[in-house]
């Protein structure tokens, strides 16, 4: 059952959670639909069955591979979203189940879960998932520690088959901090190939995709 609107959790605003704690929610704005479009450009969706999205905050990737997976007839898919804020993902969760199709509307399963990405190898073994088949990410890496960030790499090329993506994206003003630095020599060490797609202009701020294939 939907929960009524008094039930559903305020909706956060991204300016005042980054306030309250850059680290766990590090942007400003939520990304534009254009950029979850270049996040998904050249996806096989109709072969993918278990997806993991980190850091979803208000849910425009999320709400973008849903709407991919039921163009492409992919019901049977899971989708499993790891936010580490509390109040977005009560928030997002709460959105999805009011907006959600009835039951006669075959839809992909979706887990919005307060989780940190780090988890992602107990959450897919709690669900007898032995891997994920595509995984992307809203987290902005330049704020994460640099411990954090390489571990939480190294867990997501660990739970991909070979063959398989990663994507996440970067912000085009912040190419040249040493975090983007960092983040970039870790995944080239964990994926054996590493693609950058053109920058998407109409983001705030303008930002570009990372395609990361183990």
């Amino acid at each position: 059952m939907a929960p009524e609107p008094a039930d559903i959790p305020r909706r956060p605003s991204f300016l005042r959670e980054f306030l309250a704690n850059p680290i766990a929610t590090a942007a400003i704005a939520p990304s534009s639909p254009q950029l979850a479009t270049a996040m998904l450009r050249g996806v096989d969706i109709a072969s993918l069955r278990t997806i993991v999205e980190f850091g979803p905050g208000t849910g425009i990737f999320t709400r973008a591979v849903l709407q991919a997976l039921r163009a492409a007839g992919n019901t049977g898919a899971t989708v499993i979203a790891l936010e580490l804020n509390q109040r977005m993902a009560a928030a997002l969760a709460a959105d999805l189940e009011a907006g959600a199709n009835n039951a006669d509307d075959p839809a992909p399963r979706v887990e919005i879960l307060n989780a940190n990405a780090l988890d992602i190898d107990r959450i897919l073994a709690e669900r007898g998932l032995p891997h994920a088949d595509f995984i992307l990410s809203g987290l902005g890496w330049p704020s994460i520690p640099a411990k954090v960030r390489d571990a939480i790499l190294e867990k997501t090329a660990a739970a991909l088959p070979q063959g398989r993506q990663f994507r996440t994206f970067g912000y085009h003003i912040g190419l040249t901090l040493p975090g983007a630095w960092g983040f970039r020599r870790t995944v080239r060490r964990l994926f054996s190939r590493v693609e950058i797609s053109p920058v998407v202009w109409r983001n705030i701020p303008p930002a570009f995709v990372y395609t990361c294939t183990t």
